[in-house]
């Protein structure tokens, strides 16, 4: 009997050791995940505060950006609106010009292409205008015998008005058309043309 009592109280010895080993565990354990909790807290707060930063330099980034390309988007739109009541000022002009003035203005064009095309063999490809018309500009214009063919140009040719002129060894294209008529007006007289555009000051 003895025995069997001595067995029970190491029993409990076990058992008493064996919950405070488990209770030392337990504590341990929270107060690890206590401490991982608070480490991931802060880098949260870390990542939060580095991402807020972050954002707030690229808008500051992107404001400075819009700041620096607006004059330069504003005077890029104030070119075009300028070369666009231009170029609709002096094709309203033209157009109200008659066929033989118009002829008139495409011959002077051609009187331009004669040095580039003397010696050459030439081809004319003719559009908005009547091709026997434009055949007689070019005789009266090029060296003589120098016109192989003048003919109208295809459908699916580049849109223009006037003809393309084209040597025989690919070597030189002169385009004597009303459109290139207009943009040479443009560029050379850009400054009186928008100035009298718009009434003697340009628009800001």
């Amino acid at each position: 009997m003895e025995e069997l009592r001595s067995t029970e109280i190491l029993d409990k010895e076990i058992q008493e050791d064996a919950r405070k080993k488990a209770d030392r565990i337990l504590k341990n354990a929270d107060a690890e995940v206590e401490k991982i909790a608070a480490g991931v807290q802060v880098r949260l707060d870390a990542t939060k505060a580095e991402k807020e930063t972050y954002y707030k330099n690229l808008a500051a980034a992107f404001e400075r950006d819009l700041n620096a390309a607006y004059p330069l988007e504003k005077q890029r739109f104030l070119v075009e609106y300028q070369d666009r009541s231009m170029t609709e000022a002096i094709s309203q002009y033209i157009n109200n010009l008659s066929d033989a003035e118009k002829l008139g203005l495409v011959q002077k064009m051609c009187a331009r292409c004669i040095p580039a095309l003397t010696g050459k063999k030439v081809s004319a490809l003719v559009k908005g205008f009547d091709v026997k018309d434009i055949k007689k500009v070019l005789e009266a214009s090029l060296e003589k015998g120098s016109l192989l063919s003048c003919e109208a140009a295809g459908e699916t040719s580049e849109s223009y008005t006037g003809c393309i002129l084209t040597s025989d060894d690919k070597a030189v294209r002169c385009r004597v058309t009303i459109e290139e008529l207009i943009q040479g007006i443009v560029d050379a007289n850009r400054y009186e043309l928008v100035s009298t555009l718009f009434g003697g000051r340009l628009p800001s």
